[in-house]
């Protein structure tokens, strides 16, 4: 059933909800579909009716008009976009003011972290804007000859697999996305060739050496002479005559609690500097892990399905009693207070770099050099895996291991924890040797 006046008609059918027939009707405007709307008429004739005044007493024409202006701009945008030089449309693409891929997925509530968004604009700036023929070149004219010569000048460059996976991403998605709303041919980025992936496994500490960090005699936190306290360490005397200070420097309170929280948690940097005291329940031995921290977001939640409560062991709640009683005689031990201290502002999570400094200052420490720490690949981040090594090497499975870990992806996990320590193969021989013929 139908009714036309002027450029507006309207069509009514029927659909069965829940056993129940219902009436529909869907306006028209020069044959194209541009509202529909349920009613609560019993019959089909009872539905135009309706449908006749709606369009008496509404200004469907008007509604239909803007509709289909805003579409047209919404076109006239997609053609703006293919016209676009390359670089420019990429920096467009990856910023957050003004990127409509962005918007959507924020809107979606599907929003891209700031890190990943700020890494791709980096790309953008640094691979691309330079290259002449995509400052000139428009999008709609971009083919895959053009990205495969860039990326053939990037393997001869000696840029790894995984940089060039992030460079692949920061063209492909701009280039899918104008691609499916026609703005340009769809390009088969499958055929892109990556190097073989050269990616060092990263080293994990012996339990040795694990035994060497908890040992460590920690310095306190110092005062000065107006009584303000320094979390940082006391800087060693300078000395004249080009001579240097014998022994490596003291280690901090704070920067041993860094290494230990790691290796006892398995916590990533990010959640280990999101950590506040309202997350420790040193009365049950628990730590809540349900927070993460990047330097782009702040504090949000951690990876898809990582929230966790992991064990304090016996060794870690020494560390945090200590660390609490130090947070106490300096006033930052309330729930939202940070358990890693920033020096320079209590209210604010530690910086990264303070992670990593107090990493490699704590390895020195126990007798690791520099060489030796570049040599076996150990950073920060290999807590983590000799966390997950441990757990497995304890005869967890790798499902309650994943638990602890935060792994939603078993196979990430079996990553982590394929590491041979030195006393599973200690172990192993001595079952073997107690095998008699």
């Amino acid at each position: 059933m139908g009714h036309i006046r002027n450029a507006i008609d309207y069509r009514v059918f029927a659909r069965t909800v829940s056993g129940h027939k219902r009436f529909y009707i869907r306006f028209l405007y020069n044959g194209k579909i541009f509202l529909t709307r349920a009613t609560d008429a019993p019959t089909s004739a009872k539905a135009g009716a309706i449908a006749a005044r709606i369009m008496q007493e509404e200004d469907l024409e008007s509604i239909a008009k803007a509709k289909e202006s805003g579409k047209r701009g919404a076109l006239d945008d997609i053609d703006r976009y293919a016209q676009m030089p390359v670089s420019k449309f990429l920096l467009f693409f990856w910023d957050p003011q003004q990127s409509p891929y962005l918007s959507d997925l924020a809107a979606a509530g599907r929003p891209l972290s700031g890190s990943y968004i700020h890494s791709m604009r980096r790309n953008a700036e640094r691979f691309f804007v330079p290259i002449p023929l995509f400052s000139e070149m428009p999008m709609r004219d971009i083919k895959l000859k053009h990205i495969d010569s860039l990326f053939r000048e990037l393997r001869k460059s000696g840029k790894s697999r995984t940089m060039l996976n992030s460079i692949r991403r920061t063209i492909q998605t701009p280039c899918n996305w104008l691609a499916v709303r026609n703005g340009m041919s769809k390009i088969n980025f499958a055929a892109l060739i990556m190097p073989k992936d050269g990616a060092r496994d990263r080293g994990i500490l012996t339990l040795e050496e694990l035994e060497k960090i908890l040992n460590l005699e920690a310095v306190a936190p110092w005062y000065d002479s107006k009584q303000r306290p320094h979390l940082e360490i006391r800087a060693r005397p300078r000395l004249s005559d080009a001579q240097k200070n014998k022994g490596e420097p003291a280690v901090g309170w704070r920067e041993k609690l860094i290494v230990v929280l790691g290796a006892l948690t398995g916590m990533r940097v990010g959640e280990m500097r999101a950590l506040q005291w309202k997350n420790v329940d040193l009365q049950n031995g628990l730590i809540q892990v349900s927070s993460n921290y990047t330097n782009f977001d702040g504090i949000k939640p951690p990876k898809a399905r990582s929230k966790r409560d992991v064990p304090i062991s016996t060794a870690l709640e020494g560390a945090l009693l200590e660390a609490r009683k130090i947070a106490q005689l300096l006033g930052a031990a309330e729930p939202n207070n940070f358990v890693l201290l920033n020096a320079a502002d209590f209210h604010k999570p530690i910086s990264d770099t303070t992670i990593k400094r107090a990493w490699l200052r704590v390895l020195r420490a126990i007798g690791i050099s520099k060489e030796e720490q570049k040599a076996r690949n150990l950073v920060v981040h290999g807590l983590r895996h000799l966390y997950a090594t441990r757990l497995i090497d304890a005869g967890l499975t790798p499902i309650e291991a994943a638990k602890l870990t935060g792994h939603k992806v078993l196979s990430t996990l079996g990553r982590y924890s394929d590491h041979t320590q030195q006393e599973t193969l200690r172990k192993s021989k001595q079952i073997l040797d107690n095998i008699k013929p």
